[in-house]
């Protein structure tokens, strides 16, 4: 059994979209200015890049931005992206779903604790979904576990997409329609049966708070995965 989802720190929603404008405008173009690539992912009290260049890494832990394994206070956006060897890449803010850079100089407000949370939600989505990536079938072409900084959300597609049979499957930190985290799956079909109402957009989703209430968080979230997966493959019911 898991252990329980703890309680969000109070800061949390503030620290979480601090550190979405830190990924979007410095950490994600850092990387994608070497290889092309933007995708971020879960690593012990936060998130980073994946290895790039000649093993470079930057990230988050806490309260802390890590570049190449060096330690430093998370200041502004401005000197964050000067440790990262960059300029803040503000054009990002033209792209769908960003927060606004608003001012390079003003120090982002992230709490250590929160930024942990933050953290271990994404490496608890992590587990979730690398398990249901592993039971995938042959031919649904089961993608990675990675986060997209523009929606700072963690996810995998898989499934038959020729057949209409593929969706998204993922875990938000919380965004401007949900303001805690939570566990969705997203036909690309669209609402393809009733178990597919979220009014935020057309797909089903599951609180942390309402896994938090289960017995075993993990399992909970496993099962609903599970069951949006299994509807997806069956394809029937309306859209």
């Amino acid at each position: 059994m898991t252990p329980p989802l703890a309680p969000l720190p109070p800061d949390f929603a503030e620290t979480r979209d601090e550190l979405h404008r830190l990924a979007v405008y410095v950490i994600s173009p850092a990387q994608r200015l070497v290889n092309g690539e933007i995708i971020l992912r879960a690593t012990p009290g936060g998130f980073s890049t994946f290895e790039f260049g000649a093993g470079r890494v930057i990230g988050v832990d806490g309260a802390q931005l890590v570049v190449d394994g060096t330690r430093h206070p998370i200041s502004t956006l401005k000197e964050a992206a000067r440790l990262a060897g960059i300029a803040a890449d503000v054009a990002q803010q033209e792209q769908f779903d960003v927060p606004p850079h608003g001012d390079l100089d003003q120090p982002l407000a992230v709490d250590a604790e929160a930024a942990r949370a933050l953290g271990a939600w994404y490496a608890f989505a992590t587990g979730v979904l690398d398990e249901l990536r592993a039971e995938a079938e042959q031919g649904e072409d089961a993608s990675i576990v990675r986060i997209w900084p523009e929606h700072f959300d963690l996810a995998i597609d898989a499934g038959d997409g020729e057949a209409g049979r593929r969706a998204t499957y993922g875990a938000s930190p919380g965004d401007r329609d949900h303001p805690e985290p939570y566990l969705y799956a997203s036909p690309w079909a669209g609402r393809i049966d009733a178990f597919f109402d979220a009014p935020g957009f057309k797909g089903a989703a599951r609180t942390r708070a309402d896994l938090a209430a289960e017995v075993d968080p993990r399992r909970a979230a496993i099962a609903f995965l599970r069951e949006a997966r299994d509807r997806v493959r069956r394809g029937t019911g309306m859209k």
